[in-house]
């Protein structure tokens, strides 16, 4: 859609890693949408912009280390300065129309930051989200807390306020047209991936339990191919030891290579990570599970509680075991504690039989 009042160039703000950034493919389509003639550049980390061109929608990377403001000393620090400075005269000579932040302004310090980089900008549309921090913004969105609403549903409706389209909040990728089949895998095959990402290891669940997830899908027809970066190498080693037939291609794909290896997986199962978030973005069933982290927030789209009654089989299911507790990451309208309690009970409550139990669900077969 093109009018004479849509806007010319559009920044969003998402200064995150991959899952959090592939959340936000509603809002991004929402924008373009709207806007099919515009621009739109999208500010995030230099890690997470290769995803960009998975997700599609003609995004142009504005990278920035995000990492170099995490904590308010590093203002000071002159090296940052340059890097703040540069980024500044970057955003200001681009001239955007509007500015969308998909962010939760969750501390003050944060808040600042994001109004810093919103005035950076000079742009006057501005949208995002309010929690009561957001003074800078010119069209709100109400923000209801952690899990009061799904992650893509915020992102999508900040899209919405700032003239986006009303597309459905269910993040979707095409998968690469360049279909590498990186190792020979045997069909069918399930996908598991042990690690969660060095944000917060307090949700990875055990490897020897995957380890006898991966005996009980052999036992089903289905072997095991164990996916994920060089932080779930360790966790490999421990699910061959017991399960020797799976297949460890851990470090050894690019992010195409992964998501053409999740497309052709039968169901994909690990813990509340980025590949869970892709894997269902590619319409694969899920099996994701979950403890300290909020599941109403963050899992996987589509993704219903195993211990809902359904019958229907063949989708994704979040298996969790509810404590007054829980959730302690990213509840309410604080952070919460990444990592978790030390006995991380929650997670040891999940057990074998439960996540075997929906993983016979997801595939629809008999246990």
């Amino acid at each position: 859609m093109t009018t004479r009042n849509a806007p010319r160039r559009v920044l969003a703000i998402k200064l995150a890693d991959l899952g959090d950034l592939l959340l936000c493919e509603p809002a991004f389509r929402s924008l373009r949408t709207a806007f099919s003639d515009a621009r739109i550049d999208v500010l995030t980390t230099p890690s997470s912009a290769a995803l960009l061109s998975l997700i599609g929608h003609d995004l142009r990377a504005v990278a920035f280390p995000k990492h170099l403001f995490d904590v308010p000393s590093a203002v000071t620090n002159p090296l940052n300065a340059r890097h703040a400075a540069s980024l500044a005269v970057r955003l200001r000579v681009a001239r955007y129309d509007r500015v969308v932040v998909l962010h939760h302004l969750t501390t003050a310090f944060g808040a600042r930051k994001f109004g810093a980089l919103v005035r950076a900008t000079g742009c006057s549309f501005v949208a995002g989200l309010d929690n009561g921090r957001g003074t800078f913004l010119t069209h709100r969105v109400d923000d209801l807390g952690f899990g009061a609403r799904h992650e893509a549903e915020y992102v999508r409706d900040i899209a919405v306020a700032a003239g986006g389209a009303a597309v459905e909040a269910v993040p979707t990728v095409a998968v690469p047209a360049q279909r590498v089949s990186v190792y020979p895998l045997p069909t069918p095959y399930a996908a598991i991936f042990p690690a969660t990402g060095p944000y917060s290891n307090a949700r990875e669940w055990p490897a020897v339990r995957f380890g006898a997830i991966a005996t009980a899908l052999r036992r089903l027809g289905v072997p095991s191919v164990i996916i994920g970066g060089d932080d779930a190498r360790a966790a490999a080693g421990i699910i061959r030891a017991i399960e020797p037939s799976a297949i460890d291609i851990t470090g050894r794909t690019s992010l195409e290579e992964l998501a053409v290896v999740l497309h052709r997986a039968r169901l994909v199962v690990g813990g509340d990570s980025f590949i869970g978030h892709l894997a269902a973005a590619l319409g694969r069933p899920v099996v994701s599970i979950f403890g300290p982290s909020n599941a109403d927030a963050w899992r996987p789209a589509g993704a219903i509680d195993a211990s809902t009654p359904s019958p229907v089989f063949g989708r994704s299911l979040v298996v969790r075991h509810d404590l007054p507790c829980m959730p302690c990451l990213y509840t309410g309208f604080r952070l919460g504690r990444p990592q978790g309690c030390p006995d991380r009970t929650c997670l040891k409550l999940v057990t074998v039989d439960d996540v075997v139990t929906a993983v016979t669900r997801a595939l629809g077969v008999s246990p």
